[in-house]
């Protein structure tokens, strides 16, 4: 039987562990993003025949998405700088990613890939719930003194 001194340090084992695992996973969802970003704004067209199979009917919306995934990896980059004083911010990223997943459910119908759309919010929700689980394990580490 293990004492309570060995459990607590176990537990925060496991917790800097995860945390590790944390920063990994944001730094990809931020690469993700950024990524993503730039080939939207910079190939759109070659996205939306790629994915969509059909010319974009208004590329200044498309560009304007590209945009807004590229600022939003800006923002997800600067968490794991200093994660245990930014994990609150963690739990917004997850906030976005659960948006995306309602938003991309919500309008798949609307394009002419739903299929697609209904990939990208699965790859949005899987980042959501891998992070949700890994910072839940995380938190007695980033909260400890």
């Amino acid at each position: 039987m293990k004492s309570p001194l060995a459990k607590k340090y176990e537990t925060l084992r496991s917790a800097l562990r995860s945390v590790r695992i944390l920063t990994l996973l944001v730094l990809l969802v931020a690469l993700h993003s950024l990524l993503l970003g730039i080939f939207i704004y910079f190939f759109t067209d070659f996205f939306y025949q790629f994915f969509f199979h059909a010319p974009p009917e208004n590329i200044f919306y498309v560009r304007q998405a590209g945009l807004f995934l590229f600022c939003l990896g800006l923002f997800y980059v600067s968490i794991p700088g200093n994660i245990k004083q930014r994990h609150p911010l963690v739990m917004v990223l997850i906030s976005t990613k659960v948006l995306a997943v309602i938003f991309l459910i919500s309008n798949a119908r609307f394009t002419s890939e739903p299929t697609m759309i209904l990939l990208a919010a699965t790859a949005d929700g899987s980042m959501a719930f891998l992070l949700a689980f890994f910072y839940r394990k995380a938190l007695p580490a980033l909260k400890a003194p």
